[in-house]
């Protein structure tokens, strides 16, 4: 018998699950993929968002402020990549000057200080960022804006609920939940008994929560769809926004972590399965729009174009709340600013809706600390060499393009919640990431992945059940 049952391994599950372990409780999450954060959260713009544009009043612009604030302590206490950018809105006309003053007083109402936001004229803000495009006449300045790596936020938080007991089991889909004196959900795989079910499955959210009565909101898919820039290329210093529409935010430019640079998203509804696809009209549609923000973008320095799924409820706010059904708590609807409210809907939902039903007992042996992870790029020669002599593996280079070795590809492999296939290890140590997009190293990824996980190298796949890359050996291959 669970205590708390997570159904999806998103950033919110990942960071509910974090919460819930500081606390004397048994807990399970429960994905029906392969691996975590496959969905929304591997695919998004990964901005820690200011808090300037949600509407004033809502659970958006309440857990906004609340997340950014909390996320540097987070990602120290777990090793996420952050980085503390800055970012702004941009305006290409009066009618957009008007709407990016809007935003100022928005952000102001919000709870933002003036400190934390500023407007600027074109001659301000080409000092700032010299690549801008003619069209722009004014922008709103936010540098309380950050960026992370958002499938490392997911996978941190639930590699730490691991490390203080919570259990993961992926490939279970949940199928059917019922509710007596205690849950009973069903998978394609097994049963879990639960006092609390957590809904936290993104785009599915209505349908998980119609599994037990009737939802009261309904979730929709919504696509977005991203170029990535090479990491030599660097044709903005901050995040730059456009004027926001009803679609959303905009294509926005995107400066990265690990140094390359996105742009996108798109904005449109589809049917589930069509989520993770990309269009020409779509693709062309970043390319114009883009521009509009910066010059001289190139092009021809694309490394790859992908597309990921947002879940827009129907009332326009998060869903954050228990269901008529006591104990069924639903987190749905969690678009942007999701990424970055996380962390403090994670607080709220386990002090204020999991505490008025279960007793909350917190651990003495609770640790909030990750064990870091060796990410070789950012090392000093002397640490480098102070490395290799405490692991060979450290020395030997597997991915050129993002100059990720052995040692790094072995660790991901063996953490909790560790790589499991090519893509796992990718979105790990980002082998793969680069310029060739795993051309290189897939073979050796392949090679490593069956060492460490115990299984020969054609039941090595690429991203999930049935994605096995090599189908039988060669002549002479032993």
């Amino acid at each position: 018998m669970y205590d708390v049952i997570i159904i999806g391994a998103g950033i919110s599950g990942a960071t509910i699950a974090r919460e819930l372990s500081r606390y004397d409780l048994k807990t399970i999450i429960l994905d029906k993929e392969y691996d975590v954060a496959t969905e929304a959260t591997m695919a998004n713009s990964a901005i820690i968002h200011s808090g300037h544009d949600p509407l004033p009043g809502t659970l958006k612009a309440k857990f906004n402020i609340l997340g950014n604030r909390m996320y540097k302590q987070m990602s120290t206490e777990l090793d996420i990549p952050f980085m503390e950018c800055g970012g702004m809105v941009l305006a290409t006309n009066k009618e957009e000057h008007i709407l990016i003053e809007e935003l100022y007083a928005r952000g102001i109402e919000n709870g933002l200080q003036s400190h934390e936001l500023q407007m600027l004229n074109r001659e301000d803000i080409l000092l700032l960022e010299p690549n801008l495009s003619d069209h722009v006449i004014s922008g709103l300045n936010l540098p309380t804006t950050a960026v992370t790596f958002p499938w490392e936020a997911a996978i941190a938080n639930i590699e730490n609920a691991m490390d203080n007991g919570v259990e993961l089991a992926l490939e279970n889909k949940v199928v059917k939940i019922e509710k007596n004196d205690y849950f009973t959900v069903t998978t394609n795989k097994d049963v879990y008994k639960g006092r609390i079910v957590i809904n936290a499955t993104g785009i599915f959210g209505s349908d998980v929560a119609n599994l037990i009565s009737k939802a009261t909101f309904e979730t929709k898919a919504r696509r977005g769809e991203y170029y990535v820039l090479d990491k030599d290329v660097r044709v903005a210093n901050r995040v730059l926004y456009p004027a926001p529409s009803e679609k959303g935010k905009g294509v926005i430019i995107t400066p990265q972590y690990h140094g390359n640079t996105l742009l996108g998203p798109t904005s449109e509804f589809v049917d589930f399965e069509d989520v993770s696809k990309t269009t020409a009209s779509g693709l062309e549609y970043i390319k114009t729009n883009s521009q509009k923000l910066v010059k001289n973008i190139p092009f021809h320095k694309i490394v790859r174009s992908f597309a990921g799924g947002r879940a827009t409820s129907s009332n326009g706010d998060f869903i954050i709340e228990e269901s008529d059904v006591k104990g069924f708590i639903n987190v749905c609807g969690i678009e942007s600013p999701g990424l970055t409210a996380a962390p403090a809907i994670a607080v709220y939902v386990v002090g204020e809706i999991v505490g008025n039903i279960l007793k909350l007992i917190k651990k003495e042996d609770f640790s909030p600390l990750r064990k870091p992870v060796v990410r070789t790029f950012e090392l000093s020669n002397d640490e480098l060499n102070e490395l290799f002599k405490e692991d060979k593996r450290y020395s030997k280079m597997i991915c050129r393009c993002e100059k990720v070795t052995e040692g790094e590809i072995v660790d991901s492999i063996n953490r909790n919640c560790g790589a499991r296939s090519i893509v796992g290890v990718k979105n790990r140590s980002r082998a793969g990431s680069g310029r060739c997009q795993g051309g290189f190293c897939q073979s050796e990824v392949i090679n490593i992945l069956a060492r460490e996980l115990n299984i020969d190298k054609q039941q090595v796949v690429y991203s999930k059940t049935g994605s096995e890359i090599l189908i039988g050996k060669t002549k002479g291959e032993k």
